[in-house]
């Protein structure tokens, strides 16, 4: 499986990011900290890409939503369909990330982990997966952000599995923040 983002928009959004975050903006809170990362934010993000198997080209629409616990610390879960192609496919996949806050610039280094659940409309089993991310966040507004990174994936089925193996790949995602 090749999962590959729009890569104009990481050019793009790393080019908005290549900045440092200007003091007082409406993007940062008294302490200076980002307010999209605090204890209590609630995030969804989207996403939509194209993704490929040995045989078959899929669109993938990401959905997904984040609670932040402390200060740059999320939980959340996301799902994720492939469709135009068979089979058709989606996933559920809870996630933990850690924002940088401490980062002197607009954009924040971030890591996570993750596991999958993969789900066929038929000809094969449900299968599982885990996984590792890490990339750059890059604030937008006060409420909205895009990310761009790389994740690893390691698959748990047998030699009959959809997936095998192990896999890198470009992630390139929009959220919003309440």
């Amino acid at each position: 499986m090749v999962r590959v983002g729009i890569l104009f928009t990481a050019a793009c959004a790393l080019l908005l990011c290549a900045s440092p975050a200007h003091a007082g903006s409406d993007e940062t809170s008294s302490s200076g900290k980002q307010d999209l990362f605090r204890r209590g934010s609630v995030e969804l993000e989207a996403g939509a890409g194209i993704g490929a198997t040995s045989s078959e080209t899929y669109l993938l629409l990401l959905l997904g939503g984040n609670y932040y616990l402390l200060d740059g610390l999320s939980i959340g879960a996301a799902g994720e369909a492939w469709l135009g192609a068979q089979p058709e496919i989606g996933d559920v996949s809870p996630q933990v990330r850690y924002v940088f806050l401490d980062s002197p610039w607009r954009f924040k280094p971030y890591a996570g982990t993750f596991y999958r659940r993969t789900f066929f409309n038929h000809g094969y089993s449900p299968e599982n997966s885990a996984g590792a991310r890490a990339g750059l966040v890059c604030p937008l507004g006060a409420r909205a952000y895009l990310t761009g990174g790389l994740a690893s994936e390691s698959f748990f089925g047998g030699a009959n599995s959809y997936f095998t193996g192990a896999e890198v790949y470009p992630e390139i995602g929009l959220a919003f923040a309440f």
